[in-house]
């Protein structure tokens, strides 16, 4: 995914020179964001995006930007802005880290200009619905997650950021007790969205635990344990399921070694 060229050390780690934020796409005449370009978003948000951690699948939410903030980011941000006060994407990283340091006020005007300046990024619109979240503003919260949708839902194929965007508002949607609408929603990530463990593993929990769908739950839970590369959290999840449901010590005891045995 990433592009070719010469890279050079920039906070420790091999960049290419067009992926670092100096070099980001300029706004046009009105302040906005160029068009997005479905060949250019993925590496655009691979490297703009706060980058996960370590522990992000021990965390509540993997994909949630306030579970892997990497606060040695922000000088990079705040330059970046100076640069490019309407770029959407470091508008959001910036609400994250004013919400982190206490600042909610600062946090959520920046995560509401960031929705303003591209209202089809979609990693800016879950930053804002998961801070009103995180701010006790569940009303709220609703509405935004709800005009978040109506901008992603639209899409045949959901990319990536589509994909994490609706798993946030599902898992809120759950959270509400709206289980008819939670359901759909979790169906419409594994069948349009970016194939990952934690959208297929999220779904079969929901099947196995609140539908009570033991056979459907472990189907898709096998599908999260099987992504390469594996996730820890999902193989432990589906080694689990085999003990307790399938009685099936030596399956489990595979899938609880899958990680440590991985090569790619």
């Amino acid at each position: 995914m990433g592009c070719c060229g010469s890279k050079e050390k920039y906070n420790g780690e091999d960049v290419p020179k067009s992926q670092r934020l100096e070099n980001r796409p300029t706004n046009d005449v009105n302040g906005k964001q160029p068009q997005r370009q479905q060949q250019q978003q993925p590496n655009k948000r691979k490297n703009n995006t706060i980058r996960k951690g370590a522990t992000a699948s021990q965390q509540n939410n993997p994909t949630s930007l306030f579970e892997f903030t990497d606060l040695s980011l922000k000088n990079d941000i705040i330059e970046g802005l100076q640069e490019q006060p309407q770029d959407s994407d470091l508008l959001a990283q910036y609400g994250v880290l004013l919400s982190i340091e206490g600042k909610n006020k600062e946090a959520e005007e920046s995560l509401r200009k960031a929705v303003e300046v591209d209202s089809d990024n979609s990693r800016a619109w879950q930053a804002y619905g998961e801070f009103l979240e995180r701010t006790n503003n569940p009303k709220k919260a609703k509405e935004v997650y709800g005009e978040a949708y109506k901008h992603a839902a639209p899409k045949i194929a959901l990319d990536e950021d589509d994909s994490s965007l609706l798993l946030s508002y599902a898992i809120f949607i759950q959270k509400s007790g709206d289980i008819d609408k939670a359901e759909k929603l979790y169906k419409r990530i594994v069948t349009s969205g970016a194939r990952s463990s934690e959208s297929l593993g999220r779904y079969g929990l929901f099947l196995l635990e609140v539908k009570k769908d033991v056979e459907k739950g472990g189907i898709y839970l096998k599908d999260a344990a099987d992504i390469d590369p594996p996730s820890a959290e999902w193989c432990t999840r589906y080694s689990n399921y085999l003990k307790t449901y399938k009685k099936d010590e030596f399956e489990a005891s595979k899938y609880q070694k899958r990680v440590s045995l991985y090569v790619n």
